[in-house]
């Protein structure tokens, strides 16, 4: 492998997703490449700070800093490098890390020293997440739709962690469940798209990917989270499965299980 094919496979090689060959072929080339070596720790301490920040106090002599500092990840938020994290061509998960190692070290910064809270720092610290969720979800998006269908599923991964995820995270979940040319992608899509089934855009689309699933394994899924969540207006879909002659005995089985808790 050259260097640009290891940078390529970092993230599956810390999160453990390659086989036992391709994982001795990067350790060894790490070992040999300063390049690839300094990449891999970078990629380390981002993906450590991005989601693992303290909420300490901050020192007042930081606060005119911080605040110059937050204006400028603002302008840099807006720019149109954000967009091209979608280009891989242009390494945009090194981008997105790049954005990312600024806002650790002003978040880094902000946080050192304590003093006692108050109202204009409640302020602030309600910007600076903000900003925070809005620069992990860039990248979950950008990584969402990568060609590697193992990056699509640990950006689908990360996008299952937000609380109140933006539109952009629901419908770029939504089209991976429809859409997504890997099975395991889809139905990965499907389950963290399940955790905010208490929002209509969510459940409708859960209705109208039932109506026109075709791939067994996908439609069995869809049947389970309809039944948990309750969602009567499935049942036309369902009743419809059964009529099918073309849908497979076990989906059958599976809505005559279902079925009953909805009517």
């Amino acid at each position: 492998m050259n260097c640009k094919q290891i940078e390529e496979k970092l993230i599956d090689y810390l999160d453990d997703n390659l086989d036992r060959q391709e994982h001795e072929t990067i350790t060894v080339h790490l070992s040999n490449c300063s390049s690839c070596k300094e990449s891999i720790n970078e990629l380390r301490i981002i993906l450590d700070g991005i989601g693992n920040t303290d909420q300490e106090l901050p020192n007042i002599t930081l606060k005119k800093g911080f605040e110059e500092m937050l204006e400028q990840e603002k302008r840099l938020l807006s720019e149109p490098k954000v967009v091209s994290l979608h280009n891989s061509s242009k390494k945009y998960w090194r981008i997105a890390l790049q954005i990312a190692a600024t806002i650790a070290l002003i978040i880094s910064s902000y946080f050192y020293g304590k003093q006692q809270n108050n109202a204009s720092f409640s302020k602030e610290m309600a910007v600076l997440e903000k900003e925070k969720i809005q620069l992990k979800q860039e990248v979950t998006i950008s990584l969402i739709e990568n060609e590697s269908a193992s990056k699509r599923l640990q950006a689908v991964n990360y996008a299952e962690e937000f609380d109140k995820p933006g539109n952009e995270i629901l419908k770029a979940l939504i089209n991976k469940m429809f859409y997504d040319d890997h099975i395991n992608v889809r139905l990965a899509a499907a389950e963290a798209l399940a955790k905010f089934s208490d929002l209509e855009i969510v459940r409708k689309s859960f209705i109208n990917a039932l109506e026109i699933e075709k791939d067994p394994g996908m439609q069995i899924e869809l049947i389970q989270i309809l039944v948990s969540i309750q969602e009567k207006r499935a049942v036309p879909s369902m009743e419809k499965l059964l009529r099918n002659e073309e849908t497979p005995n076990y989906v059958k089985d599976q809505v005559t299980i279902g079925l009953p808790n909805l009517i």
